[in-house]
């Protein structure tokens, strides 16, 4: 079970830290990092939102998709609507993610930090601090991670309490998604029909999902 206090006091830490990126960085000096994924989704909802309550009209969010190499139509799809969804522009980036962030900063010289979706049970996320500049090597950015503390199951509260879209393939038994070369649906949620046929629960319905979460992914 959820404890609903910490949950709340996550998406309020995590509002904090977004308007914290506002005063610190003017709009042309930060971008969001986004792949369609349901944690970048929650995260491009709390800053629209915020963005609104603010009376931002006119505010323009930098919103950057580092596309795979054999993306899933499906994402591409969600990606579309997203747009169409909060008014927002994505500029889709093909390349390495090293490659794409040079490429930004190349063409940008005033940007300066990268809000992201990551989360601590993310691969090499574990020791990730909300604000933290790039590994030596790589362009010199701050990386901003408002979603650091949330758990599976609190981004899939949040993804329900609030009618956020996502992607259909989390209807479909994937869980983690990147693209056609290392994601499968998910095993833990795979059941056999009244009838013998193989089928999927819904992301939302796995159980423990920070330890299985990246189960489907290869």
């Amino acid at each position: 079970m959820v404890d609903e206090t910490s949950y709340h006091e996550k998406i309020e830490q995590s509002k904090q830290l977004v308007e914290h990126a506002f005063k610190s960085y003017k709009q042309n000096e930060f971008f969001l990092s986004f792949n369609g994924g349901k944690d970048c989704t929650v995260l491009l909802d709390i800053i629209i939102k915020l963005l609104q309550e603010h009376a931002s009209k006119g505010y323009e969010l930098n919103c950057i998709y580092m596309q795979p190499a054999e993306p899933f139509e499906e994402i591409e799809e969600f990606m579309k609507s997203c747009q169409n969804h909060y008014q927002v522009r994505i500029r889709t980036m093909r390349g390495g993610i090293k490659a794409i962030l040079e490429q930004i900063c190349d063409e940008n010289s005033n940007i300066k930090a990268c809000i992201m979706g990551s989360r601590r049970t993310d691969p090499y996320c574990d020791k990730l601090q909300p604000m933290q500049e790039t590994d030596a090597g790589w362009p010199k950015l701050m990386r901003i991670n408002p979603l650091l503390s949330w758990t599976c199951n609190d981004i899939w509260k949040y993804i329900r309490s609030n009618n956020v879209p996502y992607c259909a393939l989390y209807d479909q038994g994937y869980t983690s998604i990147g693209d056609k070369t290392n994601t499968i649906p998910n095993p833990y949620l795979k059941r056999t029909g009244n009838d013998g046929e193989e089928m999927y629960l819904a992301a939302f319905q796995l159980e423990e999902g920070d330890q299985y979460e990246r189960a489907g992914r290869l």
